[in-house]
């Protein structure tokens, strides 16, 4: 195939120029002519971008009391629909199994599901790990992991001393540690905190922006000392930001944050239906929002992600009337690309290569898939958005799942009107094509 006559968004910048597949592949990029048989998709006016990646999302899992509203088929199907062609998701290791045996599990549920490729960050729950297993995990391709400095009832907390022998062994094996930051001393300090139970905001007094600061603070402490690669997810407050910028010539650190932190404030959470828009790290005061955006427009944030994890209408409101038993996340798998586009292009004039770096390039590079994802490149895997960015306003739609909306309202210009996904055709005018047949691999192992 041959894509001509679009605006295409490569490492050097955005020119008009024409690309060539053969297979699943990127064959030549250039001022390219058809070859005799060669299909030919008319990219005219229209920009031509590498397939971008969510890389934390929560789907087709089970997380406390409820099941995620989202399996592998639904969130892939929102996700292709609106550019993105790589997911990663997280394998958290039960109690009755190896971490080998969680990965299996969780790959057999994309396996034949998935309508984009996928891949996962590994949660090992059993102390001490057991390092020989990681290390053939590890060989396979699954090469990054993620640990909290909270959450000790549910078995995840991991204290500042055992984080150091885990970044030093991780540092061995050319690893990188994903690190949910809430520190666990500060959140028990105000644990007893007076709230009213229906009162949704409650949830941002019991989980204070200090508690964030302190544990980026102690993580890159223990980053610079044993020199492990170290990707901060969700940051929420500006002064956490600030210290990762602070940090960077000393460790190897990178960050993210989710569109929900850049577009709202705490102010969802006030009054009836507030329950909807509880999540954790929980949404920041108004001039904590403004100041991440004026962060993100100044390329604080290495890429951004959707912390996708979208609950049922029911389970979402089953408990409205106590906030601390409401189960927390929210969707926005489908609203990432059409958001970041507003946020920072539409609003604030980046351009369409910023855009490509923060939602394809560097998530690839913290996958450790790139060249293959993330480009558009001789030799790359041919995952390719082709879109209008002043299309039709249409609504801005965050999951295909029973849940509730995370941006009532708000509407996009961006109108994707193809999408390939190593080679093959998946969408056309924001539709699934070849009957709807999930067509995505796991990239681990591949």
């Amino acid at each position: 195939m041959l894509i001509q006559g679009g605006t295409v968004v490569t490492e050097k910048g955005a020119a008009r120029l024409d690309v060539r597949i053969v297979g699943e592949r990127v064959a030549a990029v250039g001022r390219l002519s058809p070859k005799p048989g060669e299909a030919v998709l008319d990219a005219t006016d229209l920009v031509v971008l590498p397939g971008m990646a969510d890389v934390h999302v929560h789907i087709d899992d089970r997380i406390g009391e409820c099941e995620l509203a989202d399996t592998f088929q639904s969130a892939s199907e929102i996700a292709v629909r609106t550019g993105v062609t790589t997911l990663a998701g997280f394998v958290t290791q039960g109690s009755d199994e190896t971490l080998s045996e969680a990965v299996a599990r969780c790959v057999r549920r994309g396996t034949g599901r998935s309508h984009c490729d996928f891949t996962f960050h590994l949660t090992p729950t059993k102390w001490p790990w057991d390092w020989r297993e990681l290390e053939a995990l590890v060989s396979r391709g699954f090469a990054t992991f993620k640990v909290y400095t909270t959450y000790r009832e549910a078995g995840l907390f991991t204290d500042y001393e055992r984080l150091g022998e885990v970044m030093a062994r991780l540092a061995e094996l050319g690893a990188r540690l994903l690190v949910h930051c809430e520190d666990d001393a500060t959140l028990a300090a105000v644990a007893k905190s007076r709230v009213e139970p229906a009162d949704a905001r409650g949830h941002a007094v019991l989980r204070p922006e200090r508690a964030e600061i302190v544990a980026i603070e102690k993580v890159l402490e223990v980053t610079e000392r044993t020199g492990c690669g170290v990707h901060i997810v969700h940051v929420s407050t500006a002064e956490g930001v600030a210290l990762i910028g602070g940090a960077r010539g000393r460790c190897r650190v990178s960050c993210e944050t989710a569109p929900h932190y850049l577009l709202l404030d705490d102010s969802a959470l006030a009054g009836e239906g507030g329950n909807r828009f509880l999540c954790t790290p929980p949404l920041r005061a108004a001039v904590t929002r403004a100041r991440l955006e004026a962060a993100a427009v100044a390329g604080a944030f290495d890429l951004y992600a959707t912390d996708h994890c979208p609950f049922t209408r029911q389970d979402k409101d089953r408990h409205r009337d106590d906030f601390r038993d409401v189960p927390k996340g929210l969707a926005g798998l489908g609203a990432l690309v059409s958001l970041v586009h507003e946020a920072l292009l539409k609003r604030h004039g980046l351009s369409l290569p910023e855009l490509a770096t923060r939602l394809a390039a560097n998530p690839a590079k913290l996958l450790g898939l790139y060249p293959r994802k993330g480009t558009i490149a001789v030799g790359s895997d041919a995952d390719i958005v082709i879109l209008n960015p002043g299309g039709p306003e249409r609504a801005v739609v965050s999951s295909l799942a029973d849940c509730h909306e995370t941006y009532p309202g708000r509407t996009t210009t961006l109108d994707v009107r193809h999408v390939l996904l190593r080679g093959t055709p998946v969408v056309k005018d924001n539709s699934l094509l070849g009957g709807g047949r999930p067509g995505g691999v796991c990239l681990a192992g591949t």
